[in-house]
């Protein structure tokens, strides 16, 4: 075996070498160990003191690779040296090394062992993070997000700080190099992002690329945290427990101290325990482990003491999932992650509230008769100093041509109206009405109206028909159900999402994969649906519930927006809009800039507390 620092030849079963004491690498860890030769290898790595017009390491003002564009960022020079060696431990490499075929360069040396070097680098490359699912590998200069579709528009250059590990042996880091080759992402999770080797003084060395974790953990953190913080951290946590199982893999240390905390954002970080399961009953056992060791930290974090059933724990929601989960009856990441959801919604629901509805609509700029139409009907109640208001909100969309959309959605709207004044009221204003199931009314008065509309369909012998967007809010509580491409929308300060699916042809294409978001957004056929009100003599209209926070936004809308005016850009309005009506008023306005080819209209309701 010859030594790759000094070049003696040793015995083969030697495990340092003879005149240097440098740890001899072994033949199940090294692939091949080459001579060192006589001019410098231009495809290898290698110190910065050889010359910087060689392929390898390179001063960082080089181009870098020739696969992807580098951008020009000023990186510091760091004065940290390579920690001090035992004579035992494989050469590590010089500061300010450039790796993985330009794309890294080494910062500093952080630990080191004979059989691991870890490093802390930077990305050479300017990287894109989309604001929609927090993806980081996105090449800065693209224009949608390669994980989620949405757009990067506007979104300025970033260079990610990583963790490098670097060794002979690839079994050290064998389960962080197979999750980087799965190609996995969360926002909860700093999972390993790439694996790469290096040819370096003649020996095979093999790296894996992780993100930086945050300074603090569980188990550092600054101050106490707020109650609230520590719920939003575990559901962020919980999630992505849930997408890890998911993906057939435990995690194996869901303790504090692989907590990667900053600000309101937790993440797991150090995968060194995980592993990949295969079904069956001790899989089940592991992943009820990685749960209940969640909540233990969790528990940690809030009391400062090890779980026992007699210490209090905040909310009854949180002391009753505590205890669920440490006798087995939250034994999924995902029923846990809902669990710590209704915890926050204990926590923040206001004892009184109030509706504040903004609503508009617009012909456009291509269209010479607007077919869209929109109810809004509310009860406001005060009583004793509490607000309880309900409302109904629906938007319709008409379609058939000339005096047949118009006619379908006027049709609906009325049917809608009349049903709700003669079936909804009642119950609402009378305290000994029995209790009103919403879905079970919201099914029917869509089927109501759309018998309106097939009948005046028949008797025209037309084609008119209407999509429905259809939202009851009370108490809290929002009830969705809709039919076509009208969409419902969750707005707030941190992320906008879509809650309806359109029923039409591109959505279904997306559905299969046969079609990307952003080519879905002007496809030819993106107006065509395949359900809605009129076509036949029922319909069954999809349904969703939610539970809105003081400060969301509900947004109703036909596709006059949604086709042109981007998700991002709708929350940024609505967001900064000083009122409902305001931001109805942007929205329309963005989308008749944006050449406004279709009737626009929108419905935004906003929870607020009351006193």
């Amino acid at each position: 075996m010859k030594c790759v620092h000094c070049g003696t030849q040793n015995t083969d079963d030697a495990k340092h070498c003879r005149r240097c004491g440098a740890v001899l690498p072994l033949s199940a860890e090294v692939t091949a160990v080459l001579p060192l030769p006589d001019v410098l290898d231009t495809n290898r790595t290698h110190p910065l003191s050889e010359e910087p017009d060689q392929a390898g390491t390179k001063p960082l003002h080089d181009t870098g690779p020739k696969s992807g564009p580098l951008y020009a960022h000023p990186l510091p020079v760091s004065d940290t040296q390579p920690l001090p060696r035992g004579r035992n431990f494989f050469e590590p490499l010089p500061e300010r090394a450039i790796v993985n075929e330009g794309r890294c360069l080494v910062r500093t040396l952080q630990e080191e062992s004979p059989l691991l070097n870890i490093y802390s680098a930077v990305s050479r490359r300017a990287l894109a993070e989309c604001r929609q699912c927090g993806f980081t590998r996105n090449n800065f200069g693209d224009q949608y997000c390669l994980q989620c579709g949405a757009s990067l528009a506007g979104i300025e250059p970033i260079y990610p700080n990583y963790v490098i590990k670097e060794t002979l042996a690839p079994d050290a880091i064998a389960i962080e190099r197979q999750l980087a080759e799965m190609e996995l992402h969360h926002g909860g999770a700093l999972l390993p992002i790439e694996t790469f080797t290096e040819i370096i003084l003649g020996a095979r060395r093999v790296y894996v690329v992780l993100p930086e974790p945050s300074p603090f953990t569980g188990e550092t953190l600054p101050s106490p945290p707020e109650l609230n913080d520590v719920i939003n951290w575990g559901v962020q946590l919980a999630d992505a427990l849930a997408f890890l199982h998911k993906n057939n893999i435990s995690f194996g240390a869901a303790h504090l101290n692989h907590m990667s905390i900053n600000g309101k954002a937790a993440r797991w970080f150090n995968f060194t325990s995980a592993r990949i399961q295969t079904p069956g009953t001790r899989t089940r056992k592991a992943y009820t482990e990685d749960v209940q060791a969640l909540m233990a930290s969790l528990f940690v974090v809030l009391t400062g003491k090890v779980y026992t059933s007699d210490v209090q724990l905040g909310p009854p929601g949180l002391q009753a999932l505590a205890r669920e989960t440490f006798t087995g009856e939250i034994a999924s990441a995902a029923q846990l992650g809902e669990r710590l959801r209704d915890v926050i919604a204990e926590i923040r629901r206001p004892n009184s509230y109030d509706l504040r509805v903004g609503r508009l609509t617009d012909v456009g700029h291509v269209r010479q008769l607007n077919e869209d139409s929109l109810l809004t009907l509310e009860l406001g109640r005060v009583h004793r100093s509490v607000g309880s208001p309900f409302g109904l909100y629906v938007v319709a969309d008409g379609m058939g041509g000339h005096s047949a959309g118009d006619v379908a959605s006027g049709l609906a709207i009325n049917a809608l109206a009349q049903h709700a004044a003669a079936t909804l009221l009642p119950f609402e204003v009378d305290d000994g009405t029995p209790t009103l199931e919403i879905e079970a009314w919201l099914r029917e008065a869509i089927n109501v109206a759309n018998t309106t509309v097939h009948e005046q369909r028949k008797l025209a012998g037309t084609n008119m028909g209407t999509t429905l967007v259809m939202a009851y809010i009370a108490d809290g509580q929002a009830y969705i159900a809709h039919v076509g491409d009208s969409r419902a929308y969750l707005v707030n300060e941190t992320s906008i999402r879509q809650i309806t699916i359109d029923h039409s042809l591109v959505q279904r294409l997306v559905d299969t994969k046969q079609l990307t978001l952003e080519e879905a957004r002007v496809h030819p056929q993106r107006n065509v649906i395949y359900k809605n009100l009129g076509d036949r003599a029922s319909v069954a209209p999809d349904m969703t519930h939610l539970e809105l926070q003081p400060g969301d936004r509900l947004l109703l809308c036909s596709d006059g927006l949604n086709t042109v005016v981007e998700d991002a850009r709708i929350q940024q309005l609505v967001m900064a809009a000083a009122s409902p009506q305001e931001a109805c008023r942007q929205l329309i306005d963005a989308a008749n800039a944006a050449g406004g080819p279709d009737n626009i209209t929108t419905i935004i309701v906003q929870m607020e507390p009351l006193g």
